[in-house]
């Protein structure tokens, strides 16, 4: 089976590189940042400056690209990135909309998605930018430890199907207690993290498990299930194979961040992967896209898609199945076209 390595992913970056000088901005109070779209403090302008400084982070170590290249988007990375610490409410600067982010349900999911990209350019923060991460993220962790219930239920109606925002909301906790081992409320950190991630995948038998975790076993952890017998997903008014990526995606990120800092990760954040990446994996045509049989307002091959290239390899690092390389492959093919 042909493999897809770097040099496939760099290609199919080279026109978004070409056309990303016209989509970045200064803010008029710091002329030695950039952001990216609105520059504002609402969450998907955050998510999207944090989504391109992990492109531009990563691609800034690929030797594919020319020296001067790398150099160009390591210093575009590093503007992005400092935009988003200085904008923060731990932060000493306003985005565009005269306010700051952050100490919302979703304000970490961009942190999440950005990591991959941190962790390429960790070796290259200032000692400044290690202070402001490090005080963003006990923040953050804080608010979701004392502000944040763990909440789920498999009716979407409910207002508590929340497999995937629990999932990120425990990873951030989770990345923080490892991060800052020194923190004084690390052991909290964890203790939630793990109420979190057991709480996304979360089935109904889940009620009655007996696996331990951090000493007690599953039943005692669990709040509701997210997730039906026959692992379907109600979620944003209909059966979401897509949420059923995003979910699994998170957990790829947190497997992968482990791997990268040389992390153990804990059991619980692969509680029900298997289980649900043999359900999608049928949900996925050969070519890589997701059988979405409703939809919403979301573009039907972009936003849900693009979060299972993670997954895929998630499921070829831990299971060896073969589906996902196929996926990924023909997914890769249909975004050059």
């Amino acid at each position: 089976m042909p493999m897809i390595d770097a040099t496939d992913y760099v290609r199919t970056m080279e026109p978004f590189l070409k056309k990303l000088p016209e989509l970045l901005r200064t803010p008029a109070a710091a002329p030695g940042l950039r952001f990216y779209g609105t520059g504002e403090s609402v969450h998907w302008p955050v998510q999207s400056n944090c989504n391109i400084f992990a492109a531009l982070a990563v691609l800034s170590t690929a030797p594919e690209l020319p020296p001067e290249k790398r150099e160009e988007c390591e210093i575009l990375a590093l503007r992005l990135l400092r935009y988003t610490l200085r904008t923060h409410l731990t932060g000493d600067l306003d985005a565009t909309d005269g306010k700051r982010w952050g100490h919302h349900w979703i304000s970490v999911l961009g942190l999440e998605r950005m990591n991959h990209g941190l962790n390429a350019i960790r070796d290259r923060l200032t000692a400044e930018d290690h202070a402001r991460l490090r005080t963003l993220m006990l923040s953050e962790s804080e608010w979701l430890l004392d502000c944040y219930p763990v909440e789920a239920d498999m009716i979407g109606t409910s207002g508590k199907n929340r497999p995937e925002s629990n999932i990120w909301n425990g990873g951030m906790l989770l990345r923080t207690a490892l991060e800052y081992p020194d923190a004084p409320r690390a052991g909290e950190f964890l203790e939630k993290s793990t109420r979190f991630l057991l709480n996304g995948l979360s089935h109904p038998l889940d009620a009655a498990g007996e696996t331990r975790y951090r000493g007690r076993p599953l039943r005692e952890w669990h709040v509701g299930p997210n997730f039906t017998l026959n692992w379907s997903l109600d979620h944003h008014g209909y059966l979401n194979v897509g949420y059923m990526i995003i979910a699994l995606s998170n957990l790829a990120m947190l497997h992968f961040h482990c791997r990268e800092r040389g992390f153990t990760p804990p059991p619980e954040l692969y509680h029900h992967v298997k289980d649900l990446w043999e359900t999608v994996r049928e949900f996925t045509f050969p070519d890589g896209r997701l059988l979405r049989i409703g939809g919403d307002t979301r573009s039907r091959y972009t936003y849900c898609q693009c979060y299972a290239v993670p997954v895929w390899l998630m499921a070829a690092d831990l299971f060896g199945d073969p589906a996902a390389t196929r996926f990924e492959i023909g997914c890769l093919a249909l975004i050059r076209k």
